[in-house]
């Protein structure tokens, strides 16, 4: 037996969650109301789209006045691009980012359900893989998506992984609940929040290092496709983009900034680029913030 084959309508769970068609579980307990935001029809959302747009302009004119580039990417949520595998039939499809979509790019054409995690909320390897390659090619055009993923695969490590999805925390769990899924390992890892090298030595500094509970991490990639130091500001989602994003960058400072944009982190590290990646239904609950 597989977790394709269970009947997940009988199995015990921790976490609330709604189960739909060929074992796709959707997250329907978040704060940012996945479900409701996209399929409720007269749903009152939290999204303000004016405010984003002052928002992303303080911030892409205060890097750009630095010399820094500003990106900002939205990751499509899993009931959009999995919604033939919803137990209903939606009448309405609501995106926030529809009313942005001329500002940031979501990349959805390149997505399809089987990018995301069947147990999970996320986007998986496989999927955060084919995103990378449009980010790289989005922020260097001059070579193809297609050849970036060529790049990426060339220098992972491909692995079928068993995981724990956050939407099937089992109560007693067993080897065949768990989701069988591709994973891509950067093969030249080097993954820490210090380096010793002679060169060119690195230490996080202490008020960099975490946020609430929440671990800052560094990587570092002296065969890069590019030259450049990115900071990225992200969430959990981006644990699936760090590795294949590291083929690409010099060097990646991974940020858990809660929306928080600081700019003490920027003085400091004084990146080429700022990346803001962010799940789709975090728009719902973003800070708008103004920077001056």
């Amino acid at each position: 037996m597989s977790y394709d084959d269970l009947n997940l309508l009988n199995e015990k769970y921790i976490q609330l969650h709604t189960v739909g068609l060929d074992n796709y579980v959707f997250l329907n307990n978040d704060t940012n109301y996945e479900l409701k935001q996209h399929f409720v029809e007269g749903f009152e959302n939290n999204f303000d789209e004016k405010l984003f747009r002052e928002s992303y302009n303080s911030k892409k004119e205060y890097c750009e006045e630095r010399g820094i580039e500003y990106k900002f990417y939205v990751i499509p949520d899993k009931a959009i691009v999995c919604k033939d595998y919803l137990p209903f039939t939606p009448k309405v499809i609501n995106r926030n980012y529809d009313l942005i979509g001329d500002l940031v790019p979501d990349f959805i054409d390149v997505l399809e359900p089987s990018d995301y995690y069947k147990c999970d909320s996320h986007i998986n390897f496989k999927g955060a893989l084919k995103y990378s390659a449009e980010m790289m090619h989005d922020i260097r055009s001059e070579v193809s998506s297609q050849m970036y993923k060529e790049a990426i695969k060339e220098n992972t490590i491909h692995k079928k992984v068993p995981v724990n999805g956050d939407l099937c925390h089992f109560k007693h769990p067993r080897m065949d609940q768990k989701e069988i899924v591709d994973r891509y390992d950067f093969m030249f890892l080097e993954y820490s929040d210090k380096y010793e090298y002679a060169d060119n030595p690195f230490v996080m500094p202490e008020e960099f290092a975490k946020v609430g509970v929440r671990d800052s991490v560094y990587m570092r990639n002296r065969f890069s496709l590019s030259d450049m130091d990115c900071l990225l500001l992200r969430s959990s989602a981006a644990n699936r983009y760090m590795d294949v994003l590291n083929v690409f960058f010099k060097s990646m400072f991974a940020y858990w900034d809660h929306w928080y944009f600081n700019t003490d982190l920027i003085e400091w590290y004084n990146p080429d680029i700022v990346i803001e990646l962010r799940p789709e239904r975090f728009l719902e609950n973003m800070k708008y913030e103004i920077i001056e």
